[in-house]
């Protein structure tokens, strides 16, 4: 009786390393698994290779490995071939993963070197389990001892990686005696004006186009993502020095801040002054904006544009009770009209915050706040409070300690940038501004906008 042909998938894979090691080449697994095939009446319906991919790869980086389980979906496969088990997987919870989707469709595999390893015997599972569990550990070992070396490398400044990880503004040169991160005179630069750029401007997309029609160069969205958020430009690596710094540690807090600040893009080219720096009074979610243009002139056909800002948790999800609309004329007027005043009361109430915590740093003492620990212990040891009680006040004393021990030096505000501003006649150099760079001046302006419960202005944070 004519045997059936059995569809088979060859799945092969190897390492750059291990390659250059140990000779153990994508051709030469290939041809090992044909000739098996051939001799087993097997018809390879598909060759399937990760090519410089370690078997602890994480599985959807594997782009192979998907391509395999897909055609085992469509039912074009009835068993995988490779060369030995590490080629498959070196972990068990990525290969049962795996293996999960081969027994749903009854597809088995095949280890060709390693004939006693399989799924079908107690013993073949047994051998199989050990040899994952062996391979995995050998692979966390040998990671441990990467990271480790990586880490000293990183301590002592040393370059852990090639030309082409290395961000834009750096490059490798060696500096006594070891290779290191400088930076690089040709892109210094550049680099330093796209920071100025995005921090006075704040706007993604307009850096990207700014750095491509200045440059010339191809400067994608995802190039902005990764300078806005690498360590390198602060000069640490994982925590530690490493580079020379374009940012010092304050002007990259201040980058973080403005790349999370949510600034909304509109096909119609309206430009919301104040997104991300007014929140719903009612539930405390940022507001959004939306808007509107109308025909002011039927003659001349032209139209005025209206910006506003609402709450999307009531108009959209029903769930808050704020229905305002927060007009974005009035408050920028309000603002003109208002800035001086505003200030001064900010100034006001940041000092009575500071007089504030002064008076309670002198009432309470590290002592004092011992001794009332130790009371609170005594008291709930003989049981004239209960454990609710005990809990709270507990941990409020904890939280008091840790306020005041050690006892920080308050930081100064510096406000001369405000002053000099109020100092001039703003009103008229914000009247030359184009919309990017009024929104670009409130945003480096204030820190919040406080609304009443009728969205009216009720105080204002300065940054």
């Amino acid at each position: 009786m004519t045997q059936k042909v059995i569809r088979s998938a060859i799945y092969i894979r190897v390492s750059t390393a291990e390659q250059m090691v140990h000779g153990k080449s994508l051709q030469a697994q290939q041809e090992c698994l044909e000739r098996y095939a051939h001799e087993h009446n097997m018809t390879v319906a598909g060759i399937y290779a990760d090519e410089g991919k370690t078997a602890r790869k994480e599985l959807k980086k594997r782009k192979a490995i998907h391509s395999l389980l897909l055609d085992v979906k469509a039912g074009e496969i009835d068993t995988i071939l490779f060369w030995r088990l590490d080629r498959w997987f070196r972990n068990l919870s990525d290969f049962y993963k795996v293996q999960d989707v081969l027994d749903e469709y009854g597809v088995n595999w095949i280890s060709v070197s390693e004939p006693g390893i399989n799924m079908e015997t107690r013993d073949g599972r047994l051998q199989l389990n050990v040899v994952l569990s062996i391979g995995q550990n050998e692979v966390d070992t040998t990671s441990e001892r990467i990271r480790f070396v990586n880490e000293a490398s990183i301590r002592q400044g040393k370059l852990i990686f090639g030309n082409a990880n290395m961000p834009l503004g750096y490059k490798a040169d060696v500096v006594d005696g070891k290779k290191c991160m400088v930076k690089d005179p040709e892109a210094e630069a550049m680099v330093n004006d796209f920071f100025l750029y995005f921090k006075t401007h704040q706007s993604k997309t307009g850096t990207v186009k700014y750095m491509q029609n200045t440059y010339g160069i191809d400067f994608s969205y995802s190039m902005l993502r990764t300078m806005l958020s690498s360590e390198f430009y602060k000069g640490t690596y994982r925590g530690f020095p490493y580079c020379p710094a374009y940012l010092t540690e304050q002007e990259w807090e201040d980058i973080q801040q403005i790349a999370h600040k949510n600034i909304k893009q509109t096909p119609s080219g309206r430009i919301y002054l104040f997104s991300s720096l007014m929140r719903c009074p009612e539930c405390g979610q940022l507001l959004c904006g939306t808007g509107c243009s109308s025909i002011i002139n039927r003659k001349t056909r032209e139209k005025r544009t209206y910006c506003y800002y609402r709450c999307n948790r009531a108009a959209i999800d029903k769930l808050c009770k704020n229905r305002h609309r927060v007009s974005q004329n009035l408050i920028e007027q309000y603002l003109l009209d208002n800035l001086e005043d505003e200030y001064r009361k900010y100034r006001m109430r940041c000092e009575k915050i500071e007089e504030k915590k002064k008076k309670i740093k002198k009432s309470k003492t590290p002592e004092k706040l011992q001794r009332e620990l130790e009371r609170l212990n005594l008291l709930f040891q003989k049981d004239r409070i209960d454990w609710e009680y005990y809990n709270k006040e507990y941990d409020r004393i904890e939280n008091e300690l840790k306020e005041l021990s050690p006892i920080q030096p308050v930081e100064q505000r510096d406000y001369s940038h405000l002053e000099k501003i109020l100092d001039t006649n703003f009103k008229s150099m914000y009247g030359n501004l184009t919309p990017e760079n009024r929104r670009a001046f409130w945003r480096s302006t204030l820190k919040e906008i406080h609304l009443k419960d009728d969205c009216t202005v009720n105080y204002i944070d300065f940054l």
